[in-house]
C-alpha cells in the first residue's frame, strides 16, 4: 500500500489507484475494501483465510476476484479466517479455518473461498465482529 493509503502501483491489485474504505487483519493476514468494491487480501494462506481457493500465502495485496460484483461494504478478520458482507444481495460470505464451527455453516470445514453463510441469508446485517474462533453480527432492528 502507498503511504497515502491507496494501493501502490506494481501490487498485485491491477486497475486504477483506489482508495482503502475498509481494513482489517488477522492474526497473519490482512484484507481491505477499496473504492469500487474491490476486495483484496495478502498475508498467510495456510488455512484458506485469504479467499483465493488455495493454501498460498500472498505477500503483496491480491484481488479476490470471487467476490467481484457482490457489492460487498464490509469485511472483518479474525484469527485465521475472514468475513464479508453483500448488503445488497443481503449476504454474509465466510472463508478460513473452520474449526469450533467460527466460518458458520454448521460445520468445522475449512473453506479455502468465499461462501455464503445459509442462516444468515436475507438478515440485513448492522455490523460483523470476529474474535480468535468466532464471529457473530448484529442485525437491523435489534
Amino acid at each position: 500500500m502507498a503511504e497515502d493509503g491507496r494501493a501502490a502501483s506494481g501490487s498485485e491489485v491491477s486497475g486504477p489507484i483506489r482508495q482503502v474504505i475498509l481494513i482489517s487483519a488477522g492474526a497473519s493476514h490482512s484484507v481491505a475494501l477499496l473504492s469500487g468494491n474491490i476486495v483484496c487480501s495478502w498475508g498467510r494462506g495456510e488455512d484458506g483465510q485469504l479467499g483465493h481457493g488455495d493454501a498460498e500465502d500472498r505477500p503483496t495485496p491480491t484481488q479476490l476476484s470471487t467476490l467481484d460484483g457482490l457489492d460487498i461494504i464490509s469485511i472483518t478478520c479474525g484469527a485465521d479466517h475472514t468475513t464479508a458482507y453483500s448488503e445488497s444481495r443481503m449476504e454474509v460470505y465466510s472463508w478460513g479455518w473452520g474449526d469450533f464451527g467460527r466460518l458458520g455453516h454448521g460445520n468445522s470445514s475449512d473453506l479455502f473461498t468465499p461462501q455464503p453463510i445459509k442462516a444468515l441469508h436475507s438478515l440485513k446485517i448492522r455490523q460483523i465482529a470476529c474474535g480468535d474462533s468466532h464471529c457473530l453480527s448484529v442485525n437491523h432492528g435489534w
